[in-house]
């Protein structure tokens, strides 16, 4: 933050602000444990109120929005995309200002503490939804701390919501909300859906694959990405749940990214076989001798573009030579199979990328070659800002 390292240069970087007539996008970070920056944040806030094409707004702060600074955001209107991440402090839900934005406002992230029922300012679920109820014209909502039951009704009371990225807290969920959709009842047709959760069991917290085949009852949904942590190792997914998955989305999933989540190779190539439409797969195996195995399980995925693993390899005691681990050799040998759309392939640490490429022969002529290059994987774990308070 400038007024942090360079208070001097504050002034300037107002100056500059009110000259950029077409802004769109305006990002405040403050790091600090007090409300000393409420000085600089509103006068940015006055000047953003003079923009005439401002369409996102971020505010994340660790010490919490004062009253003075949230009835100078409560009056910008016209705003597509918000997101407000708070800490400490008394927590922001919209309440005031979502009536303002219902008529724009299609993006929306909530990191709000005072969600947990341990907060001293706990937000009451029934005051998210009311908030919520609101902005009829949501796309896209990503949670932290919104209370697991609260969810089922959110999804009624948005029907046009195509993406949320939400936590799992398995605790005291109630039936009435797993049994409260009828096929005629307005329900959001999630194309996208990211659920957060942690566990002290394998099995996963309580109820968590019913709870996530509730959120997405009738077919549409094409990205599912679960990120999970459990202190007994990688949670494992029962096979029921990808059966029960494809009942519904067979049709329409195309990106199942489960990370840590331990599967079988029986798992994975079920999941290649009753998904016809797969392209991206990310999870972890949990026993496996050779790389052959694997290149067995997804044979059937003819869509498959991008696979991740993280491999237990495991040596068989009545074999002498050490597992086939994956090499340069076998990622070709998938890329190329018949009907093989496979170009990205990460097992562990390692990386290949395949494409096609031109190539000029020793006789001078051009042609196309197919090359593999060797890589280092890259894991990116979207957490979420702050640590959550213990329910």
């Amino acid at each position: 933050m400038v007024a942090a390292f360079e208070p001097s240069l504050v002034p300037g970087c107002r100056e500059a602000l009110r000259h950029c007539t077409n802004l769109r996008s305006f990002t405040w970070i403050d790091d600090g444990h007090d409300t000393s920056y409420d000085v600089d944040l509103l006068s940015y806030l006055s000047i953003l109120q003079t923009l005439p094409h401002l369409s996102s707004l971020t505010i994340r702060t660790s010490s919490g929005i004062s009253e003075q600074v949230w009835e100078k955001l409560t009056q910008l209107t016209g705003l597509q995309t918000v997101s407000i991440w708070c800490l400490h402090g008394k927590p922001r839900v919209l309440q005031g200002w979502s009536e303002k934005l219902g008529d724009t406002l299609t993006h929306l992230e909530l990191g709000v503490s005072g969600l947990s029922k341990q907060h001293p300012y706990c937000v009451p679920a029934t005051i998210l939804l009311s908030v919520l109820s609101q902005l009829p014209n949501l796309k896209s909502l990503r949670l932290k701390g919104a209370p697991s039951t609260s969810i089922p009704e959110i999804l009624s009371i948005l029907p046009d919501l195509k993406s949320l990225d939400t936590e799992y807290f398995g605790s005291n969920l109630r039936n009435f909300y797993y049994d409260s959709f009828s096929p005629d009842t307005p329900i959001a047709a999630l194309t996208d859906l990211t659920v957060r959760t942690s566990s002290v069991d394998v099995q996963g917290p309580k109820d968590l694959w019913s709870w996530i085949r509730k959120l997405i009852p009738r077919p549409s949904l094409e990205r599912l990405t679960l990120n999970t942590f459990s202190t007994q190792g990688d949670m494992e997914m029962p096979r029921m749940f990808l059966l029960d998955l494809a009942k519904v989305h067979k049709g329409c999933l195309k990106s199942f990214m489960v990370e840590t989540v331990q599967m079988t190779l029986d798992d994975l190539e079920c999941l290649c076989t009753i998904f016809p439409l797969l392209e991206e797969v990310s999870c972890s195996i949990g026993y496996c001798l050779g790389s052959e195995f694997i290149g067995e399980a997804i044979a059937k995925a003819r869509n498959l573009r991008k696979i991740k693993l993280n491999v237990n390899w495991s040596r068989n005691p009545w074999c002498m030579e050490s597992p086939t681990y994956f090499t340069e050799k076998e990622a070709r040998e998938w890329m190329l199979r018949d009907n093989s759309r496979l170009r990205d392939i990460a097992i562990g640490q390692v990386l290949y990328t395949g494409q096609w490429a031109l190539k000029r022969r020793e006789d001078g002529t051009s042609g196309l070659e197919f090359e593999v290059i060797r890589d280092v994987a890259i894991t990116i774990i979207h957490l979420f800002e702050f640590k959550r308070d213990e329910d």
